[in-house]
């Protein structure tokens, strides 16, 4: 009975090691992974999936980077609720496009913004002015990469609507 206890504890042992250690994590661009989470090297492969470029890394957090695509759009992706509830890596995402202060789009024209369209937020930060289109994607029990990447589209597609809307053109 001794050895049947110790090859539980063992078994046990090893599971409860397992569950601790990260999973390893699948590198690369794979339309059909499913992701729960992200980190830095799943949001470069986005981006190189798509042809664009990362301009730069770790400036609104340590998974995020700045990129920009072929006409010249210069966008962030960012890791959110990250390491939250035993989960490893970013749960979320925020997509942005951000925009220098302009003093001629005022809170009826980032409300006329917002109504344009749905699937973005449209804001201003009181702090420095900037202005930014934002999606936001949440993970919780899983989407495809290629859904992710989806989502950058719709941002990057939507973004030249808003900024019509914003200064009503």
């Amino acid at each position: 009975m001794r050895k049947v206890h110790l090859l539980v504890a063992a078994v046990l042992l090893a599971g409860g090691n397992a569950a601790a250690a990260p999973a390893a994590r699948a590198q690369g661009y794979s339309a059909e992974r499913l992701v729960k989470s992200v980190d830095l090297d799943d949001l470069k492969a986005i981006v190189a999936s798509l042809g664009h470029t990362v301009s730069e890394q770790g400036k609104f957090g340590e998974i995020s980077l700045s990129a920009t695509d072929a006409e010249e759009t210069n966008y962030v992706l960012i890791g959110t609720a990250c390491d939250a509830n035993g989960v490893p890596g970013c749960q979320g995402v925020m997509m942005q496009v951000r925009f220098d202060p302009d003093e001629s789009v005022d809170s009826e024209s980032l409300a006329r913004a917002n109504l344009s369209q749905a699937a973005v937020n449209t804001w201003r930060d009181p702090a420095n002015g900037t202005i930014g289109v934002t999606r936001y994607v949440v993970l919780d029990h899983g989407i495809t990469m290629a859904n992710l990447r989806e989502n950058v589209n719709v941002l990057l597609s939507l973004t030249p609507s808003v900024v019509d809307a914003l200064l009503e053109e």
